[in-house]
């Protein structure tokens, strides 16, 4: 019985220690948003576009409440996905949505490789979920002064 429970409680530690260390190599599977508080959407779309273009992206599109930012997709993350899913020249687009909550700034990123932009056979796949997560992240955290 004692032997039982010593085995069990060693392949529970393993379990442990083996879910620690694979969820570490993860992707980004977090929410894009952040809450930017006592500031203004023109303070943040000012503090992103700065941060986006150090990056080399482009304005594509913007509204009172919505920043599009485009630039080529890089061989890293077209390589991540599969080949029907590129197509020719594809862009990686980055979508913040700035919505003002009381005193703070609500904002959020969807992040997207497109081929065929701006045309009506345009194809999105979103890579959110990718390691371009933690790329965007790092923009929503220097918006947000961190």
């Amino acid at each position: 019985m004692i032997r039982r429970i010593r085995c069990l409680i060693g392949l529970l530690l393993t379990c442990t220690v083996l879910g620690c260390a694979s969820s570490q190599d993860q992707q980004h599977t977090g929410k894009l948003e952040l809450t930017i508080p006592g500031t203004s959407g023109d303070k943040v779309k000012t503090t992103l576009v700065r941060e986006m273009q150090q990056r080399r992206f482009r304005i594509a599109n913007e509204t009172k409440s919505v920043m599009t930012f485009e630039q080529p997709a890089s061989s890293a993350v077209i390589q991540s996905l599969s080949d029907p899913d590129v197509g020719r020249a594809p862009i990686e687009r980055v979508t913040y949505t700035i919505k003002p909550v009381e005193k703070d700034v609500l904002v959020s990123a969807e992040i997207a490789i497109v081929s065929k932009a701006g045309s009506s056979a345009e194809k999105k796949v979103d890579v959110s979920q990718s390691a371009e997560a933690a790329n965007v992240q790092a923009v929503l955290d220097k918006v947000a002064g961190k």
